[in-house]
């Protein structure tokens, strides 16, 4: 990721850096959460919003901090870091107490003296702290000159030499703990976190120069306690000059860092990822907590009032103890930690030739549409690569700018193609604007060889879509509501129609005719026509209030939808031509429309659509004899897609298909009961239309019966 942001205006480099997190962050947040390694166990020991308001306001009491601790050791942990420092001492309350009877030439009884050690509550929290594998935190200052207090001894080896020449950050000051804890504490560390130039936190220094010697974080003191070792090993490579951090250490441990001497933070989740306790139940508790036992504890807050909340590329407000924590476990498990190896260089210039040779050779051979995707293609591509580095392998090379460069060179190809092409698409625009969704547009002049204004005859799906008695409900309208009406119904279908590859054929008031298969072949077009009708019910129900608003009340459409041979192209006269479709095929469409009402069901297909449609549910309606036609079909309803049926609908298709069966077999005895059970349950005209066809023969078939209705209307 680079180095931390020093100067006060954002450099080209620092650019590229910025632009580098956005890849980042969606790296890291598609592969969080993770599984949490839980040896060892990591917990926090919350200071929250309950522990202050039962404890009272911070800071603390040292005894208080010394009875939290206590209350901890009682659990067994292995080791407890407290992400909090205590630079300030204690105001004694005898020496108070004396200092204000001074002032009014009063004495302190000497009894009161004598309670003075017993009352220090610095020594006290020295005495608790001793002994104990606890370990204390401070802030460094790279800025601030300030120094407070006295550092403690380092746990870094002692044979570094040149360290003036390290690249490791140093620091100008710091904050330490007071000196009678910091000698009397096992061990102790820093946990300044610089943010980078955007404000999130995404990296971590592990070791720290100030004064020509090494430190470690607190979270590597915290893991050096754990892991019963005595020292920290930094390791540097000499380039040139200087010498850069490579690695830290740790026993057997191998620590990968930055030149820096930072990590990128493991994240594995967002905030909650650890276990967290409040310091509350632990001050109260009168039971043990099982799950410290061997755990490294670290003493921190999540209260917003104590400002330590950090921005993150997973969360805007996340716990800077819970850092720590993230910290601790990608130390002690260093196979987590993304890394920049020593052949980033050399990779990232390869890939970029590689990118650069390949569509340098590709892209003149290919249309606008198709370079815009495989530009897309180059980009997943590069991104999948570095992710699959990243998440497999935890190494962390730059992407943006291959990123860049295909989208500079891509932009280029396509601006340079839409310019040629310009006249070619203005043409077919002109030609089938009006007719097709622009998606079909793209696709004819990518592909202009499949345009034919000349009639052809091609398997199609047409659709038919007529409100009922609107004839009567818009009477009582104005000129004006009625075209706010069209407008408010049409356009949304329209809009439906074009996202499921349609073609509008025309309006004729508030019918609308559209057709699936031409000018663009769609080997889906009857799914999409289905699809269609489905999602164009769906919206009149929504939009039933807007229709009231107008004073039209329950506005209801019936669909017709036929598949078969059709003859389309560009038809008409020498004064006025249109782009539509002709044939028996799309007549039937029509007849399917008007039957919707007779049947009361709001979308009819016959069964050449039905059979090419394997991702929609449907029921069964009738074998009927349209007229003007000799031959039946049968007829059914589509009811919704396969993957999104619910029990209840499956279990009312099993008693439509059980009661129609019984009729369609002659027993229509059982299909009386039938029928009249789910007529009564669900008062659907279907099943009376069935109970008067079975009472018209008196509940008896007649002879050479073949279930077929003629209807001898249009």
């Amino acid at each position: 990721m680079g180095l931390l942001y020093i100067s006060k205006s954002p450099t080209s480099i620092e650019i590229l850096q910025r632009l580098e997190a956005i890849p980042y962050d969606i790296r890291l947040k598609l592969s969080t959460p993770q599984v949490q390694n839980n040896i060892p166990p990591i917990v926090i020991i919350d200071i929250d919003e309950n522990s202050l308001k039962q404890q009272g306001r911070w800071p603390w009491s040292r005894k208080k901090l010394s009875t939290l601790i206590e209350q901890l050791h009682k659990n067994t942990p292995a080791v407890i870091a407290l992400d909090i420092v205590l630079s300030e001492e204690e105001t004694n309350p005898i020496t108070k107490l004396n200092n204000e009877l001074t002032n009014i030439n009063k004495s302190i009884p000497p009894w009161l003296i004598d309670l003075k050690d017993d009352l220090d509550a610095d020594a006290l929290f020295s005495k608790t702290i001793k002994d104990k594998e606890v370990v204390l935190g401070y802030p460094f200052h790279k800025n601030l000159t300030t120094r407070s207090g006295e550092l403690p001894k380092t746990s870094f080896a002692n044979d570094i030499s040149d360290i003036e020449t390290i690249t490791a950050i140093t620091m100008k000051g710091y904050t330490s703990n007071l000196k009678a804890f910091t000698d009397n504490v096992a061990g102790s560390g820093f946990f300044s976190i610089s943010p980078d130039r955007d404000g999130n936190v995404r990296r971590a220094p592990i070791i720290a120069i100030y004064n020509n010697q090494v430190y470690p974080s607190l979270a590597l003191e915290a893991a050096r306690l754990y892991l019963l070792e005595d020292e920290i090993k930094l390791h540097t490579e000499k380039i040139g000059q200087v010498k850069t951090v490579t690695h830290v250490n740790l026993g057997k441990k191998e620590i990968p860092t930055d030149a820096q001497g930072q990590i990128l933070i493991p994240y594995l989740g967002t905030q909650g990822h650890f276990d967290y306790i409040s310091a509350n139940e632990i001050l109260t508790a009168t039971k043990s907590f099982e799950e410290l036992e061997n755990a490294i504890v670290f003493i921190g807050t999540s209260a917003q009032g104590l400002t330590d909340l950090r921005p993150t590329p997973l969360q805007a407000s996340f716990p800077g103890v819970e850092i720590q924590a993230n910290i601790l476990h990608g130390i002690l498990n260093p196979e987590i930690i993304a890394y920049s190896p020593d052949w980033t260089e050399g990779a990232t210039i390869t890939w970029l030739a590689v990118l650069c040779l390949i569509m340098i050779f590709l892209y003149p051979l290919l249309q606008p549409l198709q370079l815009v995707l495989s530009g897309m293609t180059l980009l997943v591509l590069s991104f999948a690569l570095n992710y699959w580095l990243w998440l497999s392998h935890q190494i962390n090379l730059p992407v943006i700018l291959s990123l860049l460069l295909v989208m500079a060179i891509s932009s280029v190809f396509v601006i340079y193609d839409l310019f040629v092409e310009s006249k070619g698409r203005a043409k077919i625009q002109n030609m089938f604007g009006q007719y097709v969704p622009k998606e079909h547009i793209t696709k004819l002049i990518d592909n202009p060889k499949q345009i034919s204004v000349n009639g052809e005859k091609r398997e199609m799906t047409v659709l038919f879509s007529d409100l009922r008695n609107f004839t009567e409900l818009s009477e009582p309208l104005t000129t004006q509501q009625l075209k706010t009406f069209l407008n408010q119904y049409l356009t949304p279908i329209t809009k439906i129609i074009f996202s499921q590859q349609g073609t509008i054929d025309k309006y004729v008031g508030d019918m609308v005719m559209a057709f699936w298969g031409a000018p663009i072949e769609d080997k889906k077009h009857a799914q999409h026509a289905v699809q269609s009708a489905l999602q164009m019910q769906s919206m009149i129900n929504q939009m039933q209030p807007d229709f009231q608003q107008l004073g039209l009340n329950q506005i209801e459409a019936g669909i017709g939808i036929h598949t078969g041979e059709m003859n389309v192209g560009d038809m008409g006269s020498d004064y006025r031509r249109a782009y539509t479709v002709l044939g028996d095929a799309v007549n039937l469409g029509s007849r399917l429309e008007s039957l919707t009402k007779y049947y009361d069901v709001k979308i009819l297909v016959s069964e050449d659509t039905k059979l090419q449609c394997p991702e929609i549910v449907f029921r069964y309606i009738d074998n009927v004899r349209v007229k003007g036609k000799n031959n039946s079909i049968k007829i059914f309803e589509p009811i919704t897609l396969i993957n999104s049926i619910s029990d209840t609908q499956k279990d009312r298709l099993d008693r439509h298909e059980e009661s129609l069966t019984a009729y369609l077999d002659g027993d229509w005895n059982m299909a009386s009961d039938l029928l009249e059970q789910q007529y009564k349950k669900t008062k659907q005209k279907i099943y009376k239309l069935y109970l008067e066809r079975i009472n018209q023969f008196n509940g008896v078939p007649p002879k050479q019966w073949d279930s077929i209705y003629t209807h001898k209307n249009k």
